[in-house]
C-alpha cells in the first residue's frame, strides 16, 4: 500500500474533514503517526505528548508582554492540535482504537483548551477582577455544549452516512452510557465511564434528535436497505455537517490565537463563546431539526420505516 493510501485510509472520511485538517493537521499527523507506528508507541502515548505540549503552552499565553511569548505559545497549541490528530490516526493504522482510548483523547483535548483558557485569561484579569471567573466558566460550558455537538454529528454521520459500525461511532444513549458506567469494574473504568456518560448525557439533552429515533436509523443501518440509508442520510446532512465544523477546534483556535495577540482574550471569552458561537448553536439546532424531518420523511416515502 502506497503512502497515500495509507494517508486516505488513516482519515475518517472526507465529508467529516475540514480542509484545514486534511492539508495541515492531518498530513503532518500522518507522518507521527508513521514514526510512532515504527516505534511502536501507543495512541495513548501521542495523546499524552499532546496533552504536555498543550498545558505547557498556557503558561506561554500567560506571559503576553511579548509576541516571542505568544509565538511559543501558539507553536505549542497548534502542536498540541497535530498530536490531537495523530494518535487517532496512529489508532486507525494500527488498529488499537478502544473506548477508553476516546475518553482519554476527549479528556486531554478538554484540559489542553482549559489550560489555553486559564492562561490566555489571566492577561486581561486586571480589567475583570473577580468577574472574570464566572465569565470564564460560562465560556468554558458554551465551549463544551457547541463540542459535544460537533463531535456528535460527526458520529452520526460516520454511523448512518457511511455505516462504520465496526469503528464504535454509535453515539450511545443516556441508558446504555448510564449500564456502562454500572458495570464497570475497576476504578479506572469507573473514572472513564463516568466521564463518558456526562459527555453522553449532554450530547442527548442538546440534540434535537430522539433516541427513538436514533435506534430506528440503527435498526435500518443492520438491514438489507443500508445503503439506501447512507445516501439518504449524506443527501440532508451533509451540507449541515459543513455549518457544524463552526463549532470544531479549527475555529476556536484561530480565535484563540487572534484574540491573544490583540491582547483581548476577554473578546473571545465573550462575543465569540457566549454570544457568537452560543447563537450559532441554537440556530443550527432549528435547522438540524428541519433537516432530520426531511430525511425522515424521505425514508417514510421509500418504505424504510
Amino acid at each position: 500500500m502506497s503512502w497515500k493510501e495509507e494517508y486516505w485510509k488513516s482519515i475518517k472520511s472526507f465529508d467529516t474533514e475540514e480542509k484545514l485538517d486534511l492539508y495541515f493537521y492531518r498530513p503532518i499527523g500522518f507522518l507521527i503517526a508513521k514514526i510512532a507506528f515504527a516505534l511502536r508507541m501507543s495512541p495513548t502515548a501521542l495523546t499524552i505528548i499532546g496533552l504536555f505540549l498543550g498545558i505547557t503552552s498556557g503558561f506561554f499565553f500567560s506571559q503576553n508582554a511579548t509576541n516571542t511569548s505568544l509565538l511559543i505559545a501558539s507553536i505549542l497549541f497548534v502542536s498540541a492540535g497535530i498530536f490531537d490528530s495523530s494518535d487517532g490516526q496512529l489508532a486507525r493504522m494500527g488498529g488499537k482504537s478502544t473506548k477508553l482510548g476516546l475518553v482519554l483523547d476527549g479528556l486531554c483535548d478538554n484540559l489542553v483548551f482549559a489550560s489555553a483558557y486559564i492562561g490566555s485569561a489571566l492577561t486581561v484579569k486586571a480589567g475583570y477582577g473577580v468577574a472574570l471567573i464566572p465569565i470564564s466558566l460560562l465560556a468554558g460550558v458554551c465551549h463544551s455544549a457547541q463540542s459535544a455537538m460537533l463531535d456528535f454529528y460527526n458520529r452520526e454521520y460516520l454511523y448512518f452516512g457511511y455505516g462504520k459500525v465496526q469503528n464504535d461511532y454509535w453515539n450511545s444513549t443516556i441508558a446504555e452510557a448510564n449500564q456502562e458506567k454500572n458495570e464497570a469494574k475497576t476504578r479506572e473504568e469507573r473514572i472513564f465511564a463516568r466521564l463518558r456518560f456526562s459527555w453522553i448525557w449532554q450530547q442527548n439533552k442538546i440534540t434535537t434528535r430522539s433516541t427513538e429515533e436514533r435506534l430506528a436509523l440503527r435498526d435500518l443501518v443492520h438491514s438489507k436497505n443500508t445503503v439506501e440509508l447512507q445516501n439518504s442520510y449524506r443527501e440532508h446532512n451533509q451540507i449541515m455537517l459543513r455549518f457544524w465544523r463552526l463549532m470544531g477546534p479549527n475555529f476556536h483556535t484561530i480565535m484563540i490565537l487572534v484574540c491573544v495577540f490583540l491582547r483581548r482574550f476577554d473578546y473571545y471569552l465573550i462575543y465569540v463563546d457566549i454570544i457568537g458561537l452560543t447563537l450559532a448553536l441554537f440556530v443550527l439546532r432549528y435547522f438540524q431539526c428541519q433537516q432530520d424531518q426531511k430525511l425522515f420523511r424521505s425514508l417514510k416515502r421509500k418504505n424504510l420505516l
